[in-house]
C-alpha cells in the first residue's frame, strides 16, 4: 500500500502544471528535492506489501513515509489551488480587494515554504533511521506488473462469477425436492449450514433462481441479515420484494416527478415513503393480509443468532399451503433451532477433484487443456484450498492472470503456506496471497470497497467517482479517467468481487458485491495500514485517529473533527444524526477532506459554510439527505468532480459554482440548475444530469431570500399563458449555456414536465448535427417535446454515438421506430409511460442493427405491433409492461433471431399470447409477472404449442381476479 501512496505523490510532483505553479511561487527547488527523495522511496518500497515480514521497526519506518507522502500531497494540493486561484481573479479588480487577496495568498505561500522545510527534515529523519537499523530493500516485488492498464487488461477468461456449481449439483437438486415437497403442507424453514467460504449463498442463489422453485411459489423475498440488522427493517425489506414493488407507471393523469422519479408501489398502492412510516404491528398486519392465500418463499441470507429467526417468524403466516423459508447459517445452533420439518442442510467441502476441476475452470478457458507438466502441481495447489469453494476460485483467478507454465505456478505455490492452520486461516492465506499479487495500484481500490455495508450491492458508477477522487486511478494521455477505470474485469476474474449486474449496451459492470470473508481481509489489512477504518454498531461513535480515511455505518462521532484530524475521506452509510449533527458541524474543521459522501442522511439539514474551507474536496455525495440549499462558500471548492444532490430538495446554487472548472459528473434538481447560469470552461463536465421533484410548485432561491415564483410571475402578468414563456426563457437561457460550455458530454439526463419549447429539441437534434453532443452515448427525457407533428426528427439529426435513449411522457403521435431503427449504435431503447401514444408500431427487416435490450411501459394506446423478418437482429431482452391494448402483436418467422429473455409485466388486458412467439426458437426464458390467473391457465393450456420450446417459463404474482388486482 505504501508504494502506491508514494507512487501517486510523486506523478502529481511530477506534473507539468504543478511545476510551472512551483517556479511562479518560488518553491520548485524544494518541490525537486522532495520529489527526487520520494521517487528514490518508490524503488525502495515497489512490493513492500509482499516482502515485509511484519518486523515492528521496518513496518514504522514505513508508516512515517507514508505519514510523509500524504502530507506533501496537501501541500502539492494546495499550490494548485493557489494557482487556479489566481487565474480566477485576473481581470478587473479594485485595489483593496486585489490587496487582501495578495496578502492572503503571501500568507499561505509561507504556510506551504515552512511545511515543506518540516517535510525535509522528516525525510532526512527517515532516511537516517534506514541507515542506521539497516532496513533492507522491499523492492522486486513479484507482484502482476504495473505497468499494464490499471483495469482494461483484456481478459482471456469469462468476467462474470457464473460457473456451473461444480461439486453442488445434486444438493441443488436435494433443496429443490425439499422445497417443493408436497407431503409437507406446514410453513417449513430449511437451513443450508457450512463454515465461511463453502458457497452457501450461491448455492441459495441457485436453488432460489431454479425455474421449478419460480413456478411453483407465488411470491419471494430475499433479505441479507449479517451481524448488524435491526428486525424491523429486514420484514421491510421483505414486504418490498413479495408485494411487488416498482416503480409507479399505472396512469399519467396528473402525475407528479415523486411518483416518477422517487415513490414505489406495490399491487396493493403501498409506496416506499409509506412502509417507512409504518410501525411494527401495523408492518406485521399488513404481511399478513398480503401473504394470505400466497404459497411464498423467503430467502433469508446469513443469520448470525437465534434471535433473528425467533423474532421474525411471527410476521410469516403459516396457512398449510407448502410456503417455505429458506435460510444460511455458519452456525449449527441456529439451524437446529429453526422451525423445519427437515434435519440442517450441511454443506460438505469439495472433494480432490472436484477442487481441482473448479480450480482449473477458473484459470483456464473453457475449452484448453491443461498442459501435462501443470496437472501434478494443479493437484497440489488445488488440495491445499481445504475444499472451500471461495479458495479455489480466488487461487484460479490468480493464476489466470500468469503464463501456463511450471514456474510461473510453482512461484505462486512456493508463496503460500503449507503448515496446516486450519480451513478459515488457509482461506484468509490464499486471499492474502491473490491480493499482494495485485499490482500496487489496484490494491487501494480493493480496500476502499470494504468501507462499504455488508453484504451490500454497490453501484460501479459511484465506486469509480469515487477512485477518481481520492486518485486511485492514473491519467493516460487522450483517455478520460472514466474509460481508464470503466472495467473492473481484473478483480472479477481475481473472483475478488462479484458481479451483480452489467449493462446491457456496453457490457460494463453497473453493480457489484463483495464477499464477506473478502471484505474482512480488506478491512483487516487498511486497518493496519491506516487506510481506512470502518466504525459500525458498537464502534459506530469512534475512530482511530491514526487512520485517514473512516466509513460511519448509520451513526457517526460529533467530535470527529477532533479524533480524526488527518482524515481525508469520509463516508456515511445511512446516518442517523442528533440535533447536532443535523446543522452538519461534525464536519467542521475537515479541512484535509478528498471525498464527503452522507448519502442516506435524512436528518441533515444544513451544511456550515465552513465546507469552503475544503479546498481539497473532489467528490461531496448529498443525494437522499435533507439539505435544502447549499452555503456559497461552496463555490470555493476550486478541486470539486462530483456534486450528487439528486433526492433533496436543494433548489439554489451560487453562481460562482459552475466557476470550477474541474466538474466531471453533476446531479442537482432543475431548480438549483435554473438559480445560476453557467459560466467558465466545462470541457472536463461528462454527466449532467437534471431532474425535479417539486415541478407542480416552482420556487426560485436568491441571495436574499425566498420567494414563489408563482407570485413573482403574477405580479408582472395576469395569464398562466405569459407565466409559462418567463418560465421557458428561463428554462432556454440555462440550458443553452450549460450545451455552449461542454465538449465531453457523455450522458444526459432532462426532468422537464408542465414545459413544451422548442428550444431543446433545436440542440439536440441541431441541422447540421450539434458538434457539442459528438461524444453523447446516454440521452434520457422526460416530458412532451415540442416536434413537429409530434414525430421524431431524422436519425442523422441525433447524436452519432448514442448507445441508450430513455423517453418517458414524451407524447409522440408517429411511430418513432422508423426513426430509431436507423441509429446505428442504440443498444438499448426504453419508451415509457407514453412517450408514444399512437396505435401501431413497426419494425422493419434490418432495422435496430445492434440493439439488445427493448422496454415498452405502459404505453396505453398501442393497439399493434408488427416486427418483420430480419429486424432487431441482436435483440437479446425484451420487456413488455401495462400495454394493456396491445392486442395485436405479430412476430413474422426470422425476427428477433437473437431474443433469450422476454417479460411480460401487468399486461392486465390481454386474453393470449403474441401470434409468432413460436417462431422465435432462440427465447430461453419467458416471465408472466401480474398477470391475470386466466391468461396463466391458457399460456399453462390452449397456448403451450406456443412456448413448448421456452426452457423456462416462470409465473410470479399471478392475480387471481381484477379484483384482488385493483385492491
Amino acid at each position: 500500500m505504501a508504494d502506491s501512496i508514494v507512487s501517486k505523490v510523486v506523478s502529481q510532483i511530477a506534473n507539468p502544471l504543478l511545476q510551472e505553479a512551483a517556479s511562479l511561487f518560488g518553491v520548485h527547488d524544494q518541490i525537486e528535492w522532495v520529489k527526487t527523495e520520494l521517487w528514490r522511496w518508490q524503488r525502495f518500497l515497489k512490493g513492500a506489501d509482499s516482502r515485509k515480514k511484519g518486523d515492528a521497526r521496518t513496518d514504522s519506518w514505513i508508516n512515517e513515509m507514508v505519514d510523509v507522502a500524504y502530507e506533501m500531497e496537501d501541500v502539492v494540493d494546495t499550490i494548485n489551488y493557489l494557482r487556479e486561484r489566481r487565474r480566477q481573479r485576473r481581470g478587473c479588480m479594485g485595489f483593496i480587494l486585489r490587496y487582501f487577496y495578495k496578502l492572503c495568498e503571501l500568507i499561505t505561500l509561507r504556510k506551504i515554504s515552512s511545511e515543506i522545510k518540516k517535510i525535509k527534515e522528516k525525510i532526512k529523519n527517515t532516511s537516517e533511521r534506514q541507515a542506521r537499523y539497516d532496513i533492507a530493500d522491499l523492492g522486486e516485488s513479484s507482484a502482476t506488473d504495473e505497468s499494464l492498464p490499471l483495469l482494461g487488461r483484456s481478459s482471456r477468461h469469462s468476467t462474470d462469477d457464473d460457473i456451473d456449481f461444480i461439486g453442488f449439483r445434486n444438493d441443488i437438486k436435494q433443496l429443490v425436492t425439499q422445497l417443493l415437497d408436497q407431503n409437507v403442507k406446514t410453513r417449513c424453514v430449511i437451513s443450508i449450514v457450512g463454515m465461511g467460504g463453502l458457497g452457501k449463498t450461491t448455492l441459495a442463489r441457485k436453488v432460489y433462481n431454479d425455474p421449478a422453485i419460480r413456478q411453483h411459489f407465488d411470491t419471494f423475498g430475499w433479505v441479507s441479515v449479517s451481524q448488524s440488522y435491526r428486525v424491523i427493517e429486514l420484514v421491510k425489506e421483505i414486504m418490498k420484494k413479495v408485494m411487488g414493488i416498482k416503480k409507479k407507471k399505472e396512469t399519467t393523469t396528473g402525475i407528479t416527478v415523486e411518483d416518477l422519479e422517487q415513490k414505489k408501489e406495490t399491487t396493493t398502492g403501498i409506496t416506499v415513503e409509506d412502509l417507512e412510516q409504518m410501525g411494527e404491528e401495523e408492518v406485521r398486519e399488513m404481511l399478513h393480509d398480503f401473504l394470505r392465500r400466497k404459497k411464498y418463499l423467503v430467502m433469508m441470507d446469513d443469520v448470525w443468532t437465534v434471535d433473528v429467526s425467533r423474532e421474525m417468524w411471527r410476521f410469516f403466516l403459516d396457512e398449510n399451503n407448502g410456503s417455505r423459508i429458506l435460510l444460511t447459517t455458519r452456525e449449527m445452533e441456529v439451524a437446529n433451532r429453526a422451525r423445519s420439518c427437515f434435519p440442517p442442510y450441511k454443506l460438505r467441502i469439495l472433494n480432490e477433484t472436484e477442487s481441482l476441476e473448479l480450480l482449473c475452470r477458473k484459470a483456464f478457458l473453457p475449452k484448453e487443456v491443461i498442459p501435462a507438466d501443470l496437472k501434478e502441481l494443479a493437484q497440489t495447489l488445488a488440495k491445499r484450498c481445504g475444499g472451500l469453494p471461495l479458495a479455489l476460485v480466488a487461487l484460479g483467478g490468480l493464476l489466470s492472470g500468469k503464463d501456463p507454465n511450471y514456474d510461473a505456478w510453482w512461484s505462486v505455490a512456493q508463496s503460500m503456506n503449507w503448515e496446516d492452520n486450519g480451513d478459515r486461516q488457509e482461506c484468509l492465506n490464499i486471499l492474502g496471497i491473490s491480493y499482494k499479487d495485485l499490482k500496487y495500484t489496484l490494491k487501494p481500490c480493493f480496500l476502499y470497497i470494504a468501507s462499504f455495508p455488508e453484504d451490500s450491492i454497490i453501484s460501479a458508477s459511484k465506486l469509480l467517482r469515487l477512485w477518481i477522487a481520492e486518485g486511485f486511478i492514473q491519467e493516460r494521455p487522450k483517455q478520460p479517467l472514466e474509460r481508464t477505470a470503466r472495467d473492473l474485469d481484473e478483480l472479477v476474474q481475481r473472483c475478488m468481487i462479484q458481479v451483480v449486474d452489467r449493462s446491457v449496451a456496453h457490457g460494463w459492470v453497473k453493480s457489484i458485491r463483495i464477499h464477506d470473508l473478502l471484505r474482512d481481509f480488506g478491512l483487516s489489512e487498511a486497518r493496519k495500514d491506516g487506510f481506512l477504518h470502518v466504525c459500525s454498531g458498537d464502534m459506530a461513535g469512534s475512530n482511530d485517529d491514526k487512520s485517514y480515511r473512516a466509513a460511519f455505518h448509520d451513526r457517526i462521532n460529533e467530535e470527529v473533527a477532533v479524533s480524526s484530524p488527518r482524515l481525508r475521506t469520509l463516508l456515511g452509510f445511512n446516518l442517523v444524526l442528533k440535533d447536532g449533527g443535523a446543522a452538519g458541524r461534525f464536519l467542521n474543521g475537515l479541512n484535509l477532506v478528498r471525498v464527503l459522501d452522507l448519502e442516506g442522511a435524512r436528518d441533515l439539514k444544513k451544511l456550515p459554510k465552513q465546507i469552503g474551507n475544503m479546498i481539497h474536496l473532489r467528490y461531496l455525495g448529498l443525494r437522499m439527505t435533507g439539505l435544502k440549499r447549499l452555503p456559497s462558500s461552496i463555490g470555493h471548492l476550486l478541486n470539486l468532480q462530483t456534486l450528487d444532490a439528486r433526492g433533496t430538495n436543494i433548489s439554489w446554487l451560487p453562481k460562482s459554482f459552475w466557476k470550477i472548472r474541474t466538474l466531471r459528473h453533476v446531479c442537482i434538481d432543475i431548480l438549483a440548475f435554473l438559480s445560476a447560469p453557467i459560466s467558465g470552461d466545462h470541457k472536463k463536465l461528462r454527466t449532467l444530469k437534471i431532474t425535479s421533484s417539486r415541478l407542480q410548485h416552482v420556487i426560485v432561491l436568491s441571495p436574499g431570500g425566498e420567494r414563489c415564483f408563482d407570485y413573482y410571475v403574477t405580479t408582472l402578468c395576469d395569464t398562466e399563458e405569459t407565466k409559462k414563456k418567463i418560465y421557458e426563457r428561463m428554462i432556454e437561457k440555462s440550458f443553452r449555456k450549460a450545451l455552449e460550455n461542454m465538449d465531453i458530454l457523455v450522458s444526459l439526463t432532462l426532468f422537464v414536465l408542465h414545459y413544451k419549447n422548442r428550444f431543446l429539441e433545436d440542440l439536440l437534434f441541431a441541422q447540421p448535427p450539434n458538434l457539442l453532443l459528438l461524444h453523447l452515448c446516454s440521452l434520457k427525457l422526460t416530458g412532451p417535446l415540442a416536434l413537429e407533428q409530434q414525430q421524431l426528427p431524422d436519425s442523422s439529426l441525433f447524436p452519432p454515438k448514442l448507445t441508450k435513449l430513455i423517453l418517458r411522457l414524451s407524447m409522440l403521435e408517429q411511430d418513432p421506430m422508423p426513426v430509431l431503427e436507423k441509429l446505428p449504435n442504440l443498444r438499448v431503447v426504453i419508451l415509457v409511460i407514453n412517450a408514444y401514444v399512437g396505435k401501431s408500431m413497426s419494425c422493419s427487416a434490418g432495422g435496430f442493427p445492434r440493439l439488445q435490450h427493448l422496454i415498452l411501459s405502459v404505453l396505453d394506446y398501442l393497439e399493434e405491433w408488427r416486427v418483420d423478418v430480419g429486424a432487431m437482429p441482436s435483440l437479446t431482452h425484451l420487456t413488455i409492461e401495462g400495454c394493456n391494448k396491445l392486442e395485436e402483436w405479430r412476430v413474422e418467422d426470422g425476427a428477433m433471431p437473437s431474443l433469450t429473455h422476454l417479460d411480460i409485466w401487468n399486461c392486465t388486458k390481454w386474453n393470449m399470447l403474441p401470434k409468432g412467439l413460436q417462431h422465435v426458437t432462440t427465447l430461453r426464458e419467458l416471465k408472466l409477472i401480474g398477470m391475470p390467473q386466466e391468461f396463466n391457465d391458457r399460456v399453462r393450456n390452449e397456448d403451450a404449442c406456443k412456448v413448448r420450446h421456452i426452457p423456462s417459463i416462470i409465473f410470479e404474482h399471478e392475480l387471481e381476479d381484477e379484483i384482488e388486482y385493483q385492491q
